[in-house]
């Protein structure tokens, strides 16, 4: 696992020890990418579900402003504390130790310029439609989109709240969907 494109490009990653999180793999990544398009730069990234950070990391070596990391994982919490480290990005970086609800009330108590958010929760558990309603009727914009990775049989609705379903791609058994404003 590593970073794709950037700042940090190759630098490689460390994943959560344990079976807590599923990383994603570089080839989803660079496909997710690649659908989000370079044509944006600023706000923040934040990481839902953010297991190793590297989703967050990611968009920080393409031009985010700073990154939030949420889980609720000492696993993950480790691993993404030691990425951040590795990037040499604390300055950029808070990792936070909430579940992905009160972590989002907490982006929009405190206002954060909010670019993209990542959602990649436990397969099994089945957030996405949750978390994109919860995204969608919030105050706090998203000023470029929010990303999903799922797996490729499962559908996610064309509309939740201000967000709306503009682009889908399938790589074998896994999906990313992305939503805009």
């Amino acid at each position: 696992m590593r970073i794709i494109a950037g700042q940090w490009r190759g630098l490689r990653l460390t994943a959560p020890a344990g079976t807590v999180a599923r990383p994603t793999t570089d080839r989803v990544k660079e496909a997710m990418f690649n659908l989000m398009g370079w044509g944006w730069s600023g706000g923040w990234a934040i990481d839902l579900f953010a297991g190793s950070g590297a989703l967050g990391l990611e968009a920080l070596s393409r031009g985010a402003d700073a990154a939030v990391f949420m889980d609720v994982h000492r696993a993950s919490l480790a691993a993404i504390r030691e990425n951040v480290r590795r990037c040499r990005a604390e300055a950029v970086c808070q990792v936070w130790a909430v579940d992905w609800r009160r972590g989002w009330q907490r982006v929009c108590a405190q206002g954060l310029p909010v670019g993209w958010v990542f959602v990649d929760p436990p397969y099994p558990l089945g957030l996405w439609p949750e978390v994109l309603q919860v995204l969608g009727d919030s105050l706090v914009p998203v000023q470029f989109g929010v990303v999903c990775e799922h797996p490729a049989a499962v559908s996610l609705p064309a509309v939740a709240g201000s967000l709306r379903l503009a682009k889908q791609r399938a790589y074998g058994d896994v999906a990313v969907s992305l939503y805009s404003p």
